[in-house]
């Protein structure tokens, strides 16, 4: 019998011990976890803050800011307040084109561009995406931001993560779509790219309003290729 307990006992130490373990697991975990929970909470809550206050919201899967200009080369203008320049970044549909930005190359201040001209390569996903001058111009500034951090150009596409400021050579972009103008374009751009993925590169288009976004090493070089042409052009 006194064997009998002294198993029990043993059995019940032993049970004990691993409960204390696991609890002092457990507790080192939440320490780690649950910091970086609310972290990320804190983050995404500045984030949706920001495009809100920027007026951006979801067209047929695409985020959308209305009060700028779209070139038809998805390349969005901005005015800067008090002068002639002009911020240059990536529309919603452009931002598909790479999975994640992992560098980038800016052209430098001074540098005279006509439209069609790189202005910005990205690289990531095996791939360099060369960005076209929606108009002719002098480039004034770059974002130097997203050299450092280049996510930026996905993560803050229609804020923060702008590539360079230009100079136009004239007033012409102000003829491009805008507001209601724009979002209209959007939408009809955002069925295309939708068709074109499908029927030219073979990825069935998703269900829920949402773009389809092959990997760029997934549509090969020919693929590539129609696809940054076709969405790309100046």
């Amino acid at each position: 019998m006194q064997s009998v307990l002294e198993i029990l006992q043993s059995i019940g130490v032993f049970t004990l011990g691993i409960l204390a373990r696991f609890g002092l697991f457990l507790a080192m975990v939440a320490v780690i976890v649950v910091p970086a929970l609310l972290i990320a909470l804190v983050v995404r809550g500045r984030a949706e803050r920001r495009e809100r206050a920027l007026g951006i919201r979801d067209v047929d899967g695409v985020p959308f800011r209305p009060d700028l200009f779209y070139a038809p080369g998805h390349v969005w203008l901005h005015r800067r307040p008090g002068g002639r320049a002009v911020e240059l970044g990536l529309d919603g549909i452009a931002q598909r084109l790479m999975p994640a930005v992992t560098a980038v190359d800016l052209a430098r201040p001074g540098t005279r561009v006509a439209r069609g001209d790189t202005i910005a390569t990205l690289h990531g996903g095996g791939r360099a995406l060369e960005i076209p001058a929606p108009v002719d111009g002098t480039v004034v500034g770059l974002n130097v931001s997203v050299v450092r951090d280049p996510a930026l150009v996905k993560r803050e596409g229609y804020g923060r993560g702008w590539l360079v400021a230009l100079a136009p050579a004239d007033e012409a972009y102000a003829s491009m779509p805008r507001a209601g103008a724009a979002e209209s374009w959007m939408r009809r751009e955002a069925q295309r790219w939708n068709q074109f993925v499908e029927h030219q590169l073979g990825f069935a288009a998703a269900d829920g309003g949402t773009l389809v976004a092959p990997a760029p090493w997934l549509v090969g070089e020919e693929g590539w290729s129609a696809l940054t042409q076709s969405f790309l052009r100046p």
